[in-house]
């Protein structure tokens, strides 16, 4: 069986202060994002055979633990990855085109991102997702990362 690890961020925890303290990202990669990999990697162990053939309703067997669990394990791979010490204020080139074909300028990008953002309860986390049938790119709000996930990964969680 495949078994999932925490991204390493490709900095330092420290790299990122004042802004975010070293602690808090040393926290927050190996015990919160730990426990989701964790997570994911119980709800992928073989499932029992069920008790009796016509057990209503049928089990999920930790299809969506594994759904939530991915979930989140994608959305902290990509935070590691997409926070940076050098990194500047605004996309560079072909990222910033695709932006402003999409949005029309990059504050319409920011603005219509964070509303997104702040309009999910709880975390605030949104994911800018390129579409590839549609040519566009859109922020959607990452609790669609679960079944997101799934759909990348359909032998492990299928809905």
């Amino acid at each position: 069986m495949a078994v999932y690890t925490p991204s390493r961020a490709p900095y330092d925890y420290a790299a990122l202060e004042p802004h975010i303290s070293g602690k808090i990202m040393e926290l927050h990669h190996d015990k919160h994002h730990a426990a989701y990999v964790a997570g994911a990697n119980v709800a992928l162990r073989p499932c029992p055979p069920p008790v009796r053939p016509a057990t209503w309703p049928p089990s999920t067997c930790g299809r969506r633990t594994c759904a939530f669990n991915l979930g989140r394990h994608t959305n902290h791979s990509i935070f590691w990855k997409n926070l940076s010490p050098t990194a500047g204020a605004s996309p560079r080139r072909a990222s910033l085109r695709a932006i402003k074909d999409s949005f029309g300028s990059f504050e319409k990008f920011q603005a219509q991102f964070t509303a997104t953002a702040m309009g999910i309860q709880g975390s605030g986390w949104a994911v800018l997702a390129y579409d590839s049938l549609r040519k566009s790119s859109s922020p959607f709000p990452s609790s669609s990362t679960s079944r997101a996930t799934c759909r990348w990964a359909p032998s492990r969680c299928s809905w």
